[in-house]
């Protein structure tokens, strides 16, 4: 038994002769969001460490921000990058990125000379975003098969969250592997009849960034703790007044009781200045707010925090790692990860919402990244990739 605490998978000498010795095809990574670059990242980080070759493909939904966390994580450059510029922020950017894509693909021949480079093999596609689509279209149109990472996740409600539980669905129907990321997702992918193609993983690939975050923060000198993380934003929440209403007021609440860090995404601050909540929030007694951070000073925030209040699937997970008390502020998840234990659903109601403000402590639960694993999600999708090539 060993811990991601001894297994440093930047420095990988286990089978690092393991080399792919038909140049005629290759493992292709379709990534286009944050979300997407930060889960990603230990497989990255696998492959790179067994010499086994891949194509990086950035689809520009965050382009500035998938750059920075490159960097941020020493991963490679992309071998193919469709979009750069800002980050799709709004809904008619997103619209024209989307289109641009569209129409250069219209080519099959293009799509496999610039995106793929003439190789076979297959494709990753990671998540429920739209670059989720995208990356799947590509790959298809390529005749390429194509592997879904973090698979089986619902929340049987289509329209929460809307896209990504339709985005979900339909790359679950046409993906060739499925990796699922906990019994109840591999459940799930089996009552909807992809047993077959579904692959069980030890837990999800975020483990794993969270984990190598989490150590790597361990020398910063703590901040004073006690105070409320918040941040937020899912298009259904800030583009529904009555939500965004709702959750300003949980937030206030936070306030009345503890500090609060509010961690702005440019989209919730527009928003919000629609709504004119903005100066509202921003003058709240006891709040302290910033820009988006990087993953690892987040993970710092989320470690220090008392609890945390977000609308975010993948922080939901991380402060399940870290058992921290955690409002989800959503009226329905796809994740089980905390359910009845740290994390409670709010479903806008403002009662759940203030007992759990007076009541946080007692959705305190222990830090899961102290925990051994026998081995990890990035070890089991890059053998499964070899097995399948």
């Amino acid at each position: 038994m060993y811990s991601l605490f001894s297994l440093n998978i930047l420095n990988d000498t286990n089978d690092n002769n393991d080399t792919n010795d038909n140049n005629d095809t290759m493992i292709h990574i379709a990534l286009g969001t944050k979300a997407q670059v930060v889960k990603m990242a230990p497989v990255l980080w696998r492959l790179k460490a067994k010499n086994i070759p891949y194509n990086l493909i950035d689809l520009g939904q965050h382009a500035l921000l998938s750059k920075e966390l490159r960097a941020e994580f020493s991963l490679d450059e992309p071998g193919a990058c469709l979009s750069r510029g800002r980050d799709i922020a709004t809904l008619p950017q997103a619209f024209i990125w989307l289109s641009g894509m569209l129409l250069r693909s219209a080519s099959s021949a293009w799509i496999k000379r610039n995106v793929f480079h003439g190789k076979s093999g297959i494709c990753l596609v990671h998540g429920d975003t739209i670059s989720t689509l995208l990356g799947l279209y590509l790959a298809k149109r390529a005749g390429l098969p194509v592997a879904h990472i973090e698979a089986g996740l619902r929340s049987f409600h289509w329209n929460a969250p809307f896209p990504e539980e339709i985005v979900r669905l339909i790359a679950m129907k046409f993906s060739d592997i499925l990796f699922a990321p906990s019994a109840w997702a591999y459940q799930n992918l089996d009552g909807m009849g992809y047993k077959d193609k579904s692959v069980l993983m030890p837990a999800n690939t975020s483990f794993e960034t969270a984990r190598f975050s989490f150590e790597r923060n361990r020398n910063i000198q703590p901040r004073e703790r006690g105070y409320c993380l918040v941040t937020f934003h899912r298009f259904e929440n800030i583009f529904s007044k009555r939500r965004i209403e709702f959750i300003v007021d949980t937030i206030e609440r936070a306030c009345s009781h503890m500090p609060v860090v509010f961690v702005q995404h440019s989209p919730t601050a527009r928003q919000l200045n629609k709504y004119g909540l903005l100066r509202k929030v921003l003058g709240m007694r006891n709040i302290e707010s910033c820009a988006i951070v990087s993953h690892r000073q987040f993970m710092f925030l989320l470690e220090q925090c008392a609890c945390v209040l977000t609308d975010g699937g993948s922080i939901q997970e991380e402060a399940y790692y870290l058992g921290k008390p955690c409002l989800l502020l959503r009226a329905h998840t796809e994740r089980s990860e905390g359910l009845g234990e740290n994390v409670v659903l709010s479903r806008f109601d403002k009662t759940i919402a203030g007992s759990f403000i007076t009541g946080y402590p007692a959705f305190n639960r222990e830090n899961k990244l102290m925990q051994p694993l026998l081995f990890t999600a990035s070890e089991v999708i890059v053998d499964r990739l070899r097995e399948y090539a």
